[in-house]
């Protein structure tokens, strides 16, 4: 992604919390309104397919039923869904983002969850417990290349709705996916529209250096967490090198680095200089340590401070897509390209 010197692209967790009162999804449709309001771009929802040791930890809400509560909710922000590849079906997960980017319109987004979790294993079933990276990886590359496909079922212009020719749709622009591969058969198409972004962006959190060139082969936002000593604007380039190996645009890719919110009355600032700088894209704000709600308003905190500097977002009208809004492209219908 080349950097737009108007635009630090900033996203964060939505904090939830646990409890069956009236309130809870209440709490958490307000968070993120306000975080909304602050001028995040977007909100990763996370999501597990196991119960957590301490049950405080657990998201408490699946998190595609979640983007489409608050698809009804907002009117700006995105919404990056977690969901996993190991365990869930490319149909479904098509039918659910697809769903959501229409219901927003055009503000879903999806972060694939590829890691181990044996106890999700046993969840679904896999007495054998979890796979290993490689073949995790392989299902996860396979899962997005069913969804895209999925999603390019209709062309962009298959709805006609003409009433003076009564034309509502054109069969001709209804395409089978016919996908044979080696963990997924799908038959296809989609029965839903093309999405108005086109394909829902793709964030990925890689876990090693072999996670990093998959999210340059596939994602379009890139969640790095730097560590002590590494130098983010060279881990950033890494990504952008591994996207053009890769056949792809670099410009194409948005790299944000993990910043915990530590309060700091030059912090806005010091995230300004990095960005500056070309360390990153943007920033994924992670919420200090603490109460829910003080650890919520520690990050809308600093994103105004942030936007207070010249960084507002190009666009929060009500319509505009997530992609949209971060400078990256659209991506074109594979057919009629």
């Amino acid at each position: 992604m080349t950097q737009r010197a108007d635009h630090i692209t900033l996203f964060t967790r939505l904090i939830t919390d646990p409890g069956t009162d009236a309130g809870v999804f209440a709490r958490a449709r307000d968070r993120a309104r306000g975080a909304e309001a602050a001028g995040i771009d977007a909100l990763l929802l996370h999501d597990s397919q196991s119960a957590a040791t301490a049950p405080a930890e657990d998201p408490h809400f699946e998190a595609g039923t979640l983007a489409g509560a608050l698809a009804v909710s907002t009117r700006a922000v995105g919404l990056v869904a977690a969901m996993s590849t190991e365990h869930a079906l490319p149909y479904h997960v098509a039918r659910v983002l697809a769903t959501v980017d229409h219901l927003t319109p055009g503000r879903a987004g999806w972060q694939p969850l590829t890691g181990a979790d044996p106890a999700a294993a046993a969840n679904y079933g896999r007495a054998d417990g979890p796979s290993s990276a490689a073949a995790r990886r392989s299902r996860a590359a396979e899962f997005t290349a069913v969804l895209t496909g999925l999603w390019d079922s209709f062309d962009d212009d298959a709805f006609r709705r003409d009433r003076e020719s009564g034309v509502y749709f054109t069969p001709e622009k209804l395409h089978a996916l016919d996908h044979r591969g080696e963990h997924f058969d799908v038959a296809g198409p989609l029965n839903i529209a093309r999405p108005p972004q086109g394909h829902p962006l793709l964030a990925h959190r890689p876990a090693d250096a072999d996670d990093i060139a998959f999210a340059a082969r596939v994602a379009d936002v890139v969640l790095l967490t730097v560590p002590d000593g590494e130098d983010p604007a060279r881990l950033r380039e890494a990504v952008r090198e591994q996207a053009r190996a890769a056949g792809r645009d670099a410009d194409g890719i948005a790299v944000l680095i993990d910043w915990r919110v530590d309060g700091g009355p030059d912090e806005a600032e010091r995230l300004r200089a990095l960005f500056a700088a070309g360390a990153a894209d943007g920033f994924t704000l992670l919420a200090p340590a603490g109460p829910a709600e003080a650890a919520h308003e520690a990050v809308l905190s600093l994103a105004t401070a942030v936007r207070a500097g010249g960084h507002a977002p190009t666009a929060t009208r009500e319509g505009t897509t997530l992609r949209d809004r971060l400078g990256l492209p659209r991506p074109a219908d594979r057919r009629a390209a």
